[in-house]
């Protein structure tokens, strides 16, 4: 039973994604890896023939000696391809809905291991091993991508344009505003950054007011501190989330502009395109340092 559980879950879960379901697709890489096929068939439909396989197989396996052995092998293999796609998940992106294939995987693994000591034990120990040291990155991306995703102060968070400002910076202030008065200003969200105090209590006075169209924004970096103001711990966990997503990036200074498109923005003073040559690569407008970069300068 203990083998059943996870096989007949796994069954199941891989027969819905592969019909469509997007079960658990909370993260990046769900919607690429679901078009993902071998020969023309869904990794999905791999996924429930081989959950399908362990669950004839261990309800055999009390009459059948030889289905102890074809399930220790069928397991093994499973769980050797997993490390494969988990890798691939670690160089690339990380999938919710494939973590979750894999911990009912692991969950028959172990639950052979408990029923079944005697076979393979050596084996199917350095395969789980090796397969726990891949999940663990794997998890901690995903996780990371569910609960420190980057806050927009406005737009929406899968607007294919992002712009990361802050309210002090004289050079965020000029993108921002070429931004809003561009075609482009419906596809744009903006993520606020903290250098500071001054900024986190522009962040709060700001959000005190109503925000109703994006040219609001402009009022931020027109506005000063007001000293009375106290800033929530809810902002300053959505602020720090911004601050993480731009030291993935590796930026060093804002505005901090992600396009997956070329912006030709004309507008004076600044006049000229913004290019960017890859999907989602940075634009570079210098601007002000942050983030153990105060000493850079603040055009």
């Amino acid at each position: 039973m203990m083998i059943v559980a996870p096989a007949l879950l796994g069954l199941v879960f891989c027969l819905l994604n592969a019909a469509g379901a997007d079960l658990f697709c909370l993260t990046s890489g769900c919607a690429l890896y679901a078009g993902y096929s071998l020969f023309g068939v869904s990794f999905y439909a791999y996924g429930a023939m081989g959950f399908g396989t362990i669950l004839v197989l261990a309800l055999c396996a009390r009459r059948m000696p030889l289905a102890v052995k074809l399930l220790f092998w069928v397991i093994f293999i499973g769980l050797f391809l997993d490390v494969l796609f988990l890798g691939w998940q670690i160089l690339y992106w990380p999938c919710l809905s494939c973590l979750v294939v894999a911990v009912l995987l692991g969950w028959t693994a172990v639950a052979f291991w408990l029923r079944y000591a005697h076979e393979g034990r050596r084996l199917l120990q350095g395969v789980f091993l090796i397969w726990v040291f891949f999940l663990i990155p794997v998890g901690i991306a995903a996780g990371k991508e569910l609960f420190l995703s980057p806050w927009p102060i406005y737009g929406a968070q899968d607007a294919p344009i992002h712009v990361f400002f802050s309210p002090t910076c004289p050079a965020c202030g000029t993108e921002v505003a070429k931004l809003l008065q561009s075609p482009y200003a419906d596809r744009a969200a903006f993520f606020p950054v903290a250098k500071d105090g001054r900024d986190l209590k522009l962040f709060a006075a700001f959000l005190q007011e109503k925000l109703d169209e994006p040219q609001d924004l402009r009022r931020l970096f027109l506005e000063e501190p007001d000293g009375e103001v106290s800033v929530p711990l809810v902002l300053r966990w959505r602020l720090a989330r911004n601050t993480m997503a731009l030291a993935g990036y590796g930026a060093q200074s804002i505005p901090f502009i992600l396009s997956p498109t070329v912006l030709e923005i004309v507008q004076a003073p600044f006049d000229g395109a913004l290019p960017t040559s890859n999907p989602w690569e940075p634009v570079d407008v210098g601007g002000c340092g942050f983030f153990g970069a105060q000493d850079l300068p603040c055009d």
